[in-house]
């Protein structure tokens, strides 16, 4: 929760300040009820620090603050049962756990944080799936309970604020949804939004347009390093599912295993691999459903093979597809710039707390601003050092600043 040591030292720094009845009413509903909508409970005190981990404000969903171009997430392997949140019970509902997915993807986080010394960002649903589906839509996710739509909220708007940070560090980045499926063929399983009988036809077929609008990857298809189709990123030398398959895990689609057969279960995607790839809205962001199978998630050894194979394989494939230069630097893109230019010292962002105007301190002369509000969006830019910002509601918000595409500097501040 909001520390009030924290807020006295941001609000009320010298009694020069004063506030209009607005403004106060203003205080008094917004650090009431921010907690309510807030990525974090504590995100008025501080903005996320790479390595970190935070929680939203129901303390169910957990975030590993990152500075690489990859955000994992794992929705159904919570475990936590409480009973003061009633069961989801529906005709539709599904209750299942997925056992070990939660402690995979904490495994793979790790794993990257080991070969890189940097940070992915990882979102996890502690809560057990039948209390809380986080890949869902918030109607069959909460079934109108107002405390699992706050976890709901939280848990979607970390995903976005992590994807925000991913696009103004990288510009591009990988979204991947960690599943575990218990069908009778045991494989990984790709979901890419593309359906069975859709992975069963031709390469030529997979690359027509209408298919690549159906994609989670479809800004990978139009932008990628090699080139690639839609089928070859799909299922060529270079997909992940090879990749994979490669490393010992057999995966589906992939060259060796180009599609599920008619005969043969399959999960082409869901909720969270919509509303966070770049089908819909084409965004800079794209997403692969990753359904593991029973044999590896409960067997020690090959769980474990998993993880540190995984990891690699995530961190070759943005190398491949999104940045050919990636594993010669990581996230020094964004940490070493701002010691070049001392922007510690040199950065600075006044007044705060402002009820319109904001103005930059920096010698830095060709830069980017971008204002981001609490969910993570981006609500203004601009190359100036005055901005007026009274078209904006009132409340908490970011100043990222870019220059020469890098990420050099972050502010947190209050709009009342």
């Amino acid at each position: 929760m909001i520390k009030c040591s924290k807020l006295n030292s941001i609000l009320f720094d010298g009694s020069r300040l004063q506030f209009s009845n607005r403004s106060k009413l203003f205080l008094i509903i917004y650090f009431g009820l921010f907690t309510l909508t807030a990525p974090v409970s504590n995100i008025v005190a501080q903005t996320f620090i790479p390595g970190e981990v935070y929680f939203d404000s129901t303390q169910f969903v957990e975030y590993r603050a990152g500075n690489l171009p990859i955000i994992l997430s794992a929705p159904h392997g919570g475990g936590l049962r409480p009973d003061s949140i009633p069961d989801r019970k529906c005709d539709e509902c599904v209750t299942t756990r997925d056992a070990w997915t939660q402690t995979i993807t904490k495994g793979v986080h790790d794993a990257i944080v080991a070969q890189t010394g940097c940070y992915p960002h990882t979102v996890i649903n502690l809560l057990h799936r039948v209390k809380f589906d986080a890949n869902r839509d918030i109607e069959e996710a909460a079934l109108g309970i107002p405390f699992v739509q706050q976890a709901w909220r939280g848990y979607h708007q970390l995903i976005d604020s992590a994807k925000a940070r991913v696009k103004l560090e990288y510009d591009r980045g990988l979204f991947l949804d960690v599943h575990g499926h218990a069908h009778v063929v045991q494989r990984i399983e790709l979901g890419y939004l593309i359906s069975k009988s859709e992975l069963q036809l031709s390469d030529e077929e997979l690359d027509a347009e209408d298919l690549i609008n159906e994609s989670s990857v479809k800004t990978l298809v139009s932008d990628n390093q090699n080139q690639l189709s839609h089928s070859a990123l799909l299922r060529g030398e270079q997909s992940l599912g090879t990749l994979l398959t490669k490393k010992g895990f057999p995966a589906v689609p992939s060259l060796q295993d180009p599609f599920p057969l008619n005969e043969d279960a399959f999960f082409s995607g869901g909720f969270n691999t919509i509303r966070h790839g770049s089908r819909d809205k084409g965004g800079p962001i794209d997403a692969i459903q990753i359904e593991l199978n029973q044999d590896i998630r409960f067997d020690e050894e090959r769980r474990d093979m998993l993880i540190d194979s995984l990891a690699t394989i995530i961190l070759d494939y943005i190398d491949l597809h999104y940045d050919d230069q990636f594993r010669e630097k990581f996230c020094d893109i964004n940490t070493n710039v701002a010691d070049q230019l001392n922007l510690d010292q040199t950065f600075a962002i006044y007044p705060n707390p402002t009820n319109s105007q904001l103005n930059i301190r920096t010698n830095i002369q060709d830069f980017d601003a971008y204002i981001i509000n609490p969910v993570g969006q981006i609500v203004y830019s601009t190359k100036d050092k005055q901005m007026n910002l009274s078209f904006l509601p009132a409340g908490y918000y970011m100043l990222h600043l870019k220059h020469s595409d890098l990420r050099i500097a972050t502010r947190s501040f209050i709009l009342y």
